[in-house]
């Protein structure tokens, strides 16, 4: 009776193995694809694989910092314009819980979703108390963003658990802004969002593009080019200039023009008169409109002779594609080298 009871006993306990296996099995199926991304898990097998994942970027100093991503951001605040339409066109915009800070007309590509976005303020950065209230996981902005009088310094937001991106050509003390510069930048969103084929393909679209520029304006000699001066603003008999660090030389350079941008700030009008540009790249912004900046150029008497005036050779960039750099930049190369090189 014993040795029955002992097979009886055995018997049952396969059983029930088998079946805590089989439920075990079942309980853990590969999550579907509805299409919805909420409903999808956090960290799926292929970012399992990438993460954790650091990015270097830099803090308000200008000093070189890394971030570590142990996984893929879900809660995005994206401060400036350029950013959130870089993120926009890369198919983000689900993740950004805010935006803020806004300077040009938004871009045709993604203005629909620019404008639906939650606004924290318009030509403003949020405070710190909203900021927190947002829960946010990354902060993407300029390098103006994190100084002490606004949202502090990105130390303190790592304290707080939080990842901070500064995009490259707002970051004080790099030297000359330019376009590689952006670059990197989609680079870094591809690493830091496990996009990487996306950002790739985006990447390699730009560069064919401005190769074609180059292979249009290579050949023409330096002293050759036609030159192009900057003017962001007017103020009674004075023009508001950019400097040669400005991102706006290297557009400049790489829609093949010779740039006759020097200091930053108001110069006299005798200045641009002494310069006489071939055109004039004129800086939009909501606040400034290149039409009003345009008019009191050809309306000013003493500036009749001033051949960019006299040929009415003005290229409007808006103030998102000249100072970060954005998916805009590339088109506003090509359109200046198109005006350049007719």
């Amino acid at each position: 009776m014993k040795r029955i009871a002992s097979l009886i006993l055995a018997l049952m306990m396969s059983v029930s193995l088998f079946a805590c296996g089989a439920e075990t099995q079942e309980s853990t199926p590969p999550a579907p694809d509805t299409g919805n991304a909420q409903q999808q898990p956090a960290a799926q097998l292929p970012q399992e694989d990438h993460y954790p994942v650091t990015i270097q970027t830099h803090n308000q100093n200008g000093e070189v910092i890394e971030q570590t991503f142990q996984s893929r951001p879900e809660r995005v605040l994206s401060v400036s314009q350029a950013n959130t339409e870089l993120l926009l066109s890369l198919g983000l915009g689900d993740l950004i819980v805010a935006t803020a800070h806004r300077t040009s007309t938004p871009w045709e590509e993604t203005a629909a979703e620019y404008e639906a976005l939650n606004f924290l303020a318009q030509d403003d950065y949020p405070s710190k108390e909203t900021v927190i209230s947002l829960e946010p996981d990354l902060i993407i902005g300029w390098g103006s963003l994190f100084a002490d009088e606004d949202l502090g310094g990105v130390e303190n937001w790592n304290d707080l658990g939080i990842n901070c991106y500064l995009m490259t050509n707002t970051v004080s003390g790099l030297g000359k802004r330019n376009f590689e510069y952006l670059i990197e930048d989609i680079q870094n969103i591809g690493l830091i969002f496990d996009i990487q084929e996306k950002t790739d393909a985006v990447i390699q679209d730009i560069r064919t593009r401005l190769a074609a520029v180059e292979a249009r304006t290579a050949e023409i000699p330096e002293d050759e080019r036609p030159t192009v001066l900057t003017v962001q603003m007017l103020k009674d008999n004075e023009w508001f200039a950019r400097a040669d660090t400005d991102l706006t030389a290297n557009i400049i350079e790489l829609a093949g023009g010779k740039c006759l941008d020097e200091e930053y700030g108001y110069a006299s009008m005798e200045v641009l008169i002494d310069k006489n540009p071939d055109a004039i790249l004129v800086i939009d912004r909501e606040t400034k409109p290149a039409a009003d900046t345009i008019e009191g150029l050809k309306s000013n008497p003493a500036l009749a002779d001033v051949t960019a005036v006299k040929n009415d050779n003005f290229y409007v960039i808006t103030h998102v594609s000249f100072y970060c750099g954005s998916m805009r930049t590339v088109e506003d190369i090509e359109g200046l080298a198109q005006m350049l090189h007719k």
